[in-house]
Protein backbone atom coordinates (compact mmCIF):
# COMPACT_ATOMS: atom_id res chain seq x y z
CA UNK A 1 0.00 0.00 0.00
CA UNK A 2 1.12 3.54 -0.68
CA UNK A 3 -0.16 4.65 2.74
CA UNK A 4 -1.05 2.44 5.68
CA UNK A 5 -1.94 5.16 8.18
CA UNK A 6 -5.41 6.38 9.06
CA UNK A 7 -6.44 9.68 10.60
CA UNK A 8 -9.67 10.73 12.27
CA UNK A 9 -12.02 13.46 10.99
CA UNK A 10 -10.82 15.72 13.81
CA UNK A 11 -7.19 15.22 12.83
CA UNK A 12 -8.11 15.87 9.21
CA UNK A 13 -9.84 19.13 10.07
CA UNK A 14 -6.90 20.27 12.21
CA UNK A 15 -4.45 19.43 9.43
CA UNK A 16 -6.45 21.42 6.88
CA UNK A 17 -6.83 24.32 9.33
CA UNK A 18 -3.08 24.70 9.81
CA UNK A 19 -2.43 24.16 6.10
CA UNK A 20 -4.70 27.05 5.14
CA UNK A 21 -3.75 29.45 7.94
CA UNK A 22 0.03 29.03 8.22
CA UNK A 23 1.06 31.25 5.30
CA UNK A 24 -2.24 33.09 4.73
CA UNK A 25 -1.79 35.00 7.97
CA UNK A 26 1.60 36.24 6.76
CA UNK A 27 0.71 37.74 3.37
CA UNK A 28 -3.07 38.14 3.14
CA UNK A 29 -3.38 41.16 5.49
CA UNK A 30 -1.04 43.37 3.43
CA UNK A 31 -2.39 42.35 0.03
CA UNK A 32 -6.08 42.67 0.96
CA UNK A 33 -5.44 46.02 2.69
CA UNK A 34 -3.80 47.30 -0.48
CA UNK A 35 -6.78 46.25 -2.60
CA UNK A 36 -9.73 46.83 -0.25
CA UNK A 37 -8.48 49.32 2.35
CA UNK A 38 -10.68 49.45 5.45
CA UNK A 39 -12.74 46.55 4.16
CA UNK A 40 -9.86 44.06 3.93
CA UNK A 41 -11.39 41.91 6.65
CA UNK A 42 -14.64 41.64 4.67
CA UNK A 43 -12.64 40.38 1.69
CA UNK A 44 -11.38 37.50 3.82
CA UNK A 45 -14.90 36.51 4.80
CA UNK A 46 -15.99 36.65 1.14
CA UNK A 47 -12.99 34.56 0.10
CA UNK A 48 -13.91 31.79 2.50
CA UNK A 49 -16.99 31.06 0.38
CA UNK A 50 -14.75 29.80 -2.44
CA UNK A 51 -13.07 27.43 -0.01
CA UNK A 52 -16.45 25.99 0.93
CA UNK A 53 -17.37 25.52 -2.75
CA UNK A 54 -14.09 23.68 -3.38
CA UNK A 55 -14.71 21.57 -0.28
CA UNK A 56 -18.16 20.56 -1.49
CA UNK A 57 -16.79 19.47 -4.88
CA UNK A 58 -13.94 17.51 -3.29
CA UNK A 59 -16.22 15.63 -0.89
CA UNK A 60 -18.78 14.96 -3.65
CA UNK A 61 -16.09 13.40 -5.83
CA UNK A 62 -14.64 11.48 -2.89
CA UNK A 63 -17.99 9.96 -1.98
CA UNK A 64 -18.81 9.20 -5.61
CA UNK A 65 -15.47 7.38 -6.00
CA UNK A 66 -14.88 5.88 -2.56
CA UNK A 67 -11.46 4.65 -1.55
CA UNK A 68 -9.73 6.60 -4.32
CA UNK A 69 -7.54 9.68 -4.20
CA UNK A 70 -7.80 12.52 -6.67
CA UNK A 71 -5.10 10.86 -8.77
CA UNK A 72 -6.96 7.54 -8.88
CA UNK A 73 -10.45 8.76 -9.69
CA UNK A 74 -9.07 11.15 -12.33
CA UNK A 75 -8.12 8.01 -14.27
CA UNK A 76 -11.47 6.38 -13.46
CA UNK A 77 -13.35 9.38 -14.81
CA UNK A 78 -11.20 10.55 -17.73
CA UNK A 79 -9.43 7.36 -18.72
CA UNK A 80 -5.87 6.25 -18.09
CA UNK A 81 -3.82 8.76 -20.05
CA UNK A 82 -5.96 11.87 -19.61
CA UNK A 83 -6.30 10.99 -15.94
CA UNK A 84 -2.54 10.64 -15.52
CA UNK A 85 -2.03 13.96 -17.29
CA UNK A 86 -4.44 15.70 -14.94
CA UNK A 87 -2.78 13.99 -11.98
CA UNK A 88 0.65 15.21 -13.11
CA UNK A 89 -0.76 18.73 -13.32
CA UNK A 90 -1.79 18.51 -9.67
CA UNK A 91 1.61 17.09 -8.69
CA UNK A 92 3.25 20.04 -10.42
CA UNK A 93 0.88 22.42 -8.59
CA UNK A 94 1.71 20.89 -5.21
CA UNK A 95 5.44 21.10 -5.96
CA UNK A 96 5.09 24.75 -6.96
CA UNK A 97 3.12 25.65 -3.84
CA UNK A 98 5.58 23.81 -1.61
CA UNK A 99 8.43 25.80 -3.18
CA UNK A 100 6.50 29.04 -2.58
CA UNK A 101 5.84 28.08 1.07
CA UNK A 102 9.53 27.38 1.61
CA UNK A 103 10.47 30.67 -0.07
CA UNK A 104 7.99 32.57 2.12
CA UNK A 105 9.58 31.00 5.17
CA UNK A 106 13.09 31.92 4.04
CA UNK A 107 12.15 35.49 3.13
CA UNK A 108 10.40 36.04 6.45
CA UNK A 109 13.35 34.77 8.45
CA UNK A 110 15.97 36.74 6.51
CA UNK A 111 13.89 39.93 6.43
CA UNK A 112 12.64 39.96 10.01
CA UNK A 113 15.20 38.11 12.12
CA UNK A 114 18.49 37.07 10.50
CA UNK A 115 19.32 39.28 7.49
CA UNK A 116 22.93 38.06 7.28
CA UNK A 117 21.98 34.38 7.00
CA UNK A 118 21.74 33.00 3.44
CA UNK A 119 18.24 32.28 2.19
CA UNK A 120 19.31 28.79 1.17
CA UNK A 121 20.15 27.90 4.77
CA UNK A 122 16.58 28.46 5.91
CA UNK A 123 15.02 26.82 2.86
CA UNK A 124 17.17 23.73 3.10
CA UNK A 125 16.66 23.32 6.85
CA UNK A 126 12.87 23.43 6.45
CA UNK A 127 12.91 20.91 3.59
CA UNK A 128 15.14 18.49 5.50
CA UNK A 129 12.70 18.39 8.43
CA UNK A 130 9.68 18.19 6.10
CA UNK A 131 11.19 15.28 4.14
CA UNK A 132 11.78 13.45 7.40
CA UNK A 133 8.16 14.01 8.45
CA UNK A 134 6.77 12.85 5.10
CA UNK A 135 8.86 9.69 5.24
CA UNK A 136 7.31 9.01 8.64
CA UNK A 137 3.82 9.11 7.09
CA UNK A 138 0.50 10.94 7.25
CA UNK A 139 -0.42 9.59 10.67
CA UNK A 140 2.78 10.93 12.25
CA UNK A 141 2.30 14.36 10.65
CA UNK A 142 -1.25 14.47 12.01
CA UNK A 143 -0.16 13.55 15.52
CA UNK A 144 2.53 16.24 15.55
CA UNK A 145 -0.07 18.73 14.35
CA UNK A 146 -2.42 17.87 17.22
CA UNK A 147 0.09 19.34 19.66
CA UNK A 148 1.15 22.26 17.49
CA UNK A 149 -2.36 23.47 16.62
CA UNK A 150 -3.26 24.01 20.28
CA UNK A 151 -0.07 25.99 20.82
CA UNK A 152 -0.45 28.07 17.66
CA UNK A 153 -4.10 28.99 18.14
CA UNK A 154 -3.64 29.81 21.83
CA UNK A 155 -0.70 32.11 21.16
CA UNK A 156 -2.28 33.86 18.17
CA UNK A 157 -5.56 34.52 19.97
CA UNK A 158 -3.68 35.68 23.07
CA UNK A 159 -1.52 38.23 21.25
CA UNK A 160 -4.53 39.57 19.35
CA UNK A 161 -6.41 40.06 22.63
CA UNK A 162 -3.35 41.66 24.26
CA UNK A 163 -3.20 44.15 21.39
CA UNK A 164 -6.72 45.50 21.94
CA UNK A 165 -5.55 48.47 24.09
CA UNK A 166 -3.70 49.72 20.98
CA UNK A 167 -6.72 49.45 18.71
CA UNK A 168 -8.13 52.56 17.07
CA UNK A 169 -11.50 51.42 15.73
CA UNK A 170 -11.90 54.49 13.53
CA UNK A 171 -9.28 52.91 11.25
CA UNK A 172 -11.94 50.34 10.34
CA UNK A 173 -14.40 52.99 9.13
CA UNK A 174 -16.17 53.65 6.88
CA UNK A 175 -17.51 50.29 5.74
CA UNK A 176 -17.92 49.86 1.98
CA UNK A 177 -16.18 53.19 1.38
CA UNK A 178 -15.54 52.31 -2.28
CA UNK A 179 -18.43 49.94 -2.82
CA UNK A 180 -18.40 46.13 -3.04
CA UNK A 181 -16.13 45.81 -6.11
CA UNK A 182 -12.77 46.29 -4.30
CA UNK A 183 -13.87 43.74 -1.70
CA UNK A 184 -14.69 41.18 -4.38
CA UNK A 185 -11.38 41.82 -6.15
CA UNK A 186 -9.43 41.53 -2.90
CA UNK A 187 -11.31 38.36 -1.93
CA UNK A 188 -9.49 36.49 -4.71
CA UNK A 189 -6.35 36.41 -2.58
CA UNK A 190 -7.77 34.79 0.58
CA UNK A 191 -9.95 32.56 -1.60
CA UNK A 192 -6.81 31.05 -3.15
CA UNK A 193 -5.58 30.13 0.33
CA UNK A 194 -8.99 28.76 1.34
CA UNK A 195 -8.98 26.77 -1.91
CA UNK A 196 -6.03 24.79 -0.56
CA UNK A 197 -8.71 22.56 0.95
CA UNK A 198 -8.28 20.77 -2.43
CA UNK A 199 -5.62 18.73 -0.60
CA UNK A 200 -8.48 16.88 1.06
CA UNK A 201 -9.00 15.10 -2.27
CA UNK A 202 -5.74 13.27 -1.61
CA UNK A 203 -6.22 12.71 2.12
CA UNK A 204 -9.91 11.75 2.23
CA UNK A 205 -9.42 7.99 1.50
CA UNK A 206 -7.19 7.73 4.58
CA UNK A 207 -9.82 9.06 6.98
CA UNK A 208 -11.30 6.61 9.46
CA UNK A 209 -14.74 8.09 8.75
CA UNK A 210 -14.68 9.63 5.27
CA UNK A 211 -18.37 10.49 5.50
CA UNK A 212 -17.36 13.23 7.99
CA UNK A 213 -15.03 14.91 5.50
CA UNK A 214 -17.45 17.73 4.70
CA UNK A 215 -17.87 18.61 8.37
CA UNK A 216 -14.14 18.40 9.10
CA UNK A 217 -13.20 20.46 6.06
CA UNK A 218 -15.93 23.01 6.75
CA UNK A 219 -14.66 23.52 10.29
CA UNK A 220 -11.14 24.03 8.90
CA UNK A 221 -12.22 26.65 6.35
CA UNK A 222 -14.50 28.55 8.74
CA UNK A 223 -12.02 28.39 11.61
CA UNK A 224 -9.06 29.59 9.56
CA UNK A 225 -11.17 32.36 7.98
CA UNK A 226 -12.32 33.51 11.43
CA UNK A 227 -8.79 33.65 12.88
CA UNK A 228 -7.40 35.31 9.76
CA UNK A 229 -10.19 37.89 9.83
CA UNK A 230 -9.47 38.62 13.49
CA UNK A 231 -5.77 39.12 12.70
CA UNK A 232 -6.59 41.51 9.85
CA UNK A 233 -9.01 43.49 12.02
CA UNK A 234 -6.31 43.81 14.68
CA UNK A 235 -3.67 44.91 12.15
CA UNK A 236 -6.00 47.49 10.60
CA UNK A 237 -7.07 48.81 14.00
CA UNK A 238 -3.46 49.29 15.12
CA UNK A 239 -1.81 50.64 11.95
CA UNK A 240 -4.58 51.65 9.57
CA UNK A 241 -4.99 50.28 6.01
CA UNK A 242 -2.29 52.46 4.41
CA UNK A 243 0.47 51.24 6.72
CA UNK A 244 -0.69 47.62 6.67
CA UNK A 245 -0.60 47.67 2.86
CA UNK A 246 2.97 49.03 2.89
CA UNK A 247 4.36 46.31 5.17
CA UNK A 248 5.80 43.06 3.83
CA UNK A 249 4.85 41.16 7.00
CA UNK A 250 2.18 43.08 8.94
CA UNK A 251 1.74 40.32 11.52
CA UNK A 252 5.35 40.63 12.66
CA UNK A 253 5.10 44.40 13.21
CA UNK A 254 1.65 44.02 14.74
CA UNK A 255 2.98 41.66 17.39
CA UNK A 256 5.99 43.91 18.05
CA UNK A 257 3.62 46.75 18.91
CA UNK A 258 2.29 44.84 21.94
CA UNK A 259 3.69 45.94 25.28
CA UNK A 260 2.22 45.30 28.71
CA UNK A 261 3.73 47.94 30.96
CA UNK A 262 7.50 47.61 30.74
CA UNK A 263 7.51 43.96 31.70
CA UNK A 264 6.04 41.93 28.83
CA UNK A 265 7.37 42.78 25.37
CA UNK A 266 8.99 41.10 22.37
CA UNK A 267 6.09 38.73 21.74
CA UNK A 268 7.22 38.36 18.13
CA UNK A 269 9.76 35.70 19.07
CA UNK A 270 7.01 33.54 20.56
CA UNK A 271 4.79 34.04 17.53
CA UNK A 272 7.70 33.31 15.20
CA UNK A 273 8.34 29.94 16.86
CA UNK A 274 4.71 28.86 16.55
CA UNK A 275 4.45 30.18 12.99
CA UNK A 276 7.53 28.19 11.97
CA UNK A 277 5.88 25.09 13.42
CA UNK A 278 2.76 25.79 11.34
CA UNK A 279 4.79 26.31 8.16
CA UNK A 280 6.58 23.03 8.82
CA UNK A 281 3.23 21.21 8.95
CA UNK A 282 1.99 22.93 5.79
CA UNK A 283 5.19 22.13 3.90
CA UNK A 284 4.99 18.50 5.02
CA UNK A 285 1.35 18.13 3.92
CA UNK A 286 1.95 19.56 0.45
CA UNK A 287 5.13 17.51 -0.02
CA UNK A 288 3.27 14.40 1.15
CA UNK A 289 0.43 14.93 -1.34
CA UNK A 290 2.87 15.59 -4.19
CA UNK A 291 4.87 12.47 -3.33
CA UNK A 292 1.81 10.26 -2.98
CA UNK A 293 0.37 11.54 -6.25
CA UNK A 294 3.57 11.04 -8.22
CA UNK A 295 4.04 7.52 -6.84
CA UNK A 296 0.46 6.65 -7.70
CA UNK A 297 0.78 7.95 -11.25
CA UNK A 298 4.02 6.02 -11.74
CA UNK A 299 2.46 2.83 -10.35
CA UNK A 300 4.88 2.50 -7.43
CA UNK A 301 4.06 0.39 -4.39
CA UNK A 302 5.58 2.98 -2.01
CA UNK A 303 5.67 6.76 -2.16
CA UNK A 304 8.84 7.14 -0.06
CA UNK A 305 11.35 6.69 -2.94
CA UNK A 306 10.13 9.93 -4.57
CA UNK A 307 10.11 12.09 -1.42
CA UNK A 308 13.80 13.01 -1.36
CA UNK A 309 14.06 13.78 -5.12
CA UNK A 310 10.99 16.03 -4.85
CA UNK A 311 12.52 17.68 -1.79
CA UNK A 312 15.69 18.49 -3.75
CA UNK A 313 13.67 19.88 -6.67
CA UNK A 314 11.57 22.02 -4.34
CA UNK A 315 14.69 23.40 -2.64
CA UNK A 316 16.06 24.54 -6.00
CA UNK A 317 12.72 26.01 -7.07
CA UNK A 318 12.29 27.87 -3.78
CA UNK A 319 15.50 29.79 -4.47
CA UNK A 320 15.17 30.28 -8.24
CA UNK A 321 11.46 31.12 -8.64
CA UNK A 322 11.69 34.66 -7.21
CA UNK A 323 14.28 37.40 -6.93
CA UNK A 324 12.98 39.00 -3.73
CA UNK A 325 10.13 39.09 -1.24
CA UNK A 326 8.53 41.82 -3.39
CA UNK A 327 8.24 39.32 -6.24
CA UNK A 328 6.68 36.77 -3.90
CA UNK A 329 4.09 39.26 -2.69
CA UNK A 330 3.29 40.35 -6.25
CA UNK A 331 2.89 36.74 -7.41
CA UNK A 332 0.57 35.87 -4.52
CA UNK A 333 -1.53 38.98 -5.05
CA UNK A 334 -1.83 38.97 -8.85
CA UNK A 335 -0.79 35.77 -10.61
CA UNK A 336 -1.56 33.01 -8.15
CA UNK A 337 -5.34 33.52 -7.54
CA UNK A 338 -6.51 33.01 -11.18
CA UNK A 339 -3.92 30.30 -11.75
CA UNK A 340 -4.91 28.36 -8.65
CA UNK A 341 -8.63 28.78 -9.41
CA UNK A 342 -8.13 26.45 -12.39
CA UNK A 343 -7.14 23.67 -9.97
CA UNK A 344 -9.45 24.47 -7.05
CA UNK A 345 -12.59 25.20 -9.07
CA UNK A 346 -12.12 24.51 -12.79
CA UNK A 347 -10.73 20.96 -12.88
CA UNK A 348 -12.94 19.61 -10.02
CA UNK A 349 -15.94 21.03 -11.88
CA UNK A 350 -14.78 19.20 -15.01
CA UNK A 351 -14.50 15.92 -13.11
CA UNK A 352 -17.99 16.37 -11.66
CA UNK A 353 -19.51 17.16 -15.07
CA UNK A 354 -17.85 14.15 -16.73
CA UNK A 355 -18.94 11.89 -13.86
CA UNK A 356 -22.56 13.04 -14.13
CA UNK A 357 -22.58 12.80 -17.95
CA UNK A 358 -21.15 9.29 -17.90
CA UNK A 359 -23.74 8.22 -15.32
CA UNK A 360 -26.82 9.90 -16.80
CA UNK A 361 -26.14 9.58 -20.52
CA UNK A 362 -23.80 6.62 -20.93
CA UNK A 363 -25.05 4.58 -17.99
CA UNK A 364 -21.66 4.19 -16.29
CA UNK A 365 -21.93 3.13 -12.68
CA UNK A 366 -19.41 4.30 -10.09
CA UNK A 367 -19.96 2.01 -7.11
CA UNK A 368 -18.36 0.94 -3.85
CA UNK A 369 -16.60 -1.79 -5.79
CA UNK A 370 -14.56 0.68 -7.81
CA UNK A 371 -10.92 -0.40 -7.86
CA UNK A 372 -8.94 1.00 -4.97
CA UNK A 373 -5.91 2.24 -6.85
CA UNK A 374 -4.16 3.54 -3.75
CA UNK A 375 -3.74 -0.03 -2.58
CA UNK A 376 -2.29 -1.55 -5.71
CA UNK A 377 1.13 -3.10 -5.54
Amino acid sequence: MLENGKISPRQTGELMFITILATAILFVPAITAELAGHDAWLATLAGSFIGLVTLWMVTWLGHKHPGQTLFAYAETILGKWLGKLLGLAYVWLFVQITAIIVREFGDFMTTSFMPNTPLSAFNLSLLVVAVWAVLAGLEVISRMNEFLILLLVTILVSVILLSTPNWELTYLLPFFANGPLPILVASAVPSSFMGEIILLATILPFMTRPERALLAGGAAVVGSAALLTLAIVGSLAVFGPELVASFSFPLHLFVRSISIGQLLTRFEVLVMVTWVAGVFIKTSVFLYCASLGLAEILGLSQYRPVVLPLGIIITVFSISFFQSVVDVKEFIGQTFPPYFAIFSLGLPSLLIVVTVVREKIFGTTFTQSAPDKINKG
